[in-house]
């Protein structure tokens, strides 16, 4: 099957995309306040919702492995490196899978080499998990709009002196 000539996408001059960056230290930050509420908080709601004190050594083992891999997935990010704009929600994206793919994927191995109990493990990863993503997407979200605003309002500006030399 033959794909006609006018369907299929030309490569695009991206010279003027402007480029971006993650806030990096905010991502930092945010990773290590979520990791450490994430961790620091079993041994104090593990006795109250009836966790033995093995079940809560586990809780915090899950959540130490997911804050340690979703810290690993920032790094890989590469936040502080400027990229495109059409380019930067990919990588995040990719990053963000990677990560949600790869915390199960070796929580699953080492479930299986060390049969942790269940219920403590899994909440201790998911806690871990989801406070990254409550931290960072809304970090991401607020730095890019920031930009684009930015980007925008100087576009403006540069119309306004080109209609008024020209």
């Amino acid at each position: 099957m033959k794909i006609p000539k006018n369907q299929l996408i030309s490569p695009e001059n991206r010279d003027l995309e402007p480029f971006y960056t993650l806030p990096s230290r905010g991502l930092a930050i945010g990773w290590l306040a979520s990791a450490i509420v994430a961790i620091g908080i079993w041994p104090v709601i593990g006795p109250s919702v009836g966790f033995e004190p093995q079940d809560t050594k586990w809780a915090i083992i899950g959540a130490l492995l997911a804050a340690a891999i979703g810290g690993l997935g920032l790094l890989i990010l590469m936040p502080w490196k400027p990229r495109r704009s059409g380019d930067l929600p990919t990588y995040w994206l990719a990053a963000t899978t990677g990560r949600l793919l790869l915390i199960p994927g070796v929580a699953f191995l080492l479930y299986s080499a060390t049969h942790p109990p269940d219920k403590p493990y899994v909440l201790g990863l998911a806690v871990a998990s989801l406070a990254l993503l409550a931290v960072e997407v809304p970090l991401i979200a607020k730095a890019m709009l920031r930009q684009i605003t930015l980007e925008e309002s100087a576009a403006k500006v540069r119309e306004a002196s080109e209609s008024s030399d020209g």
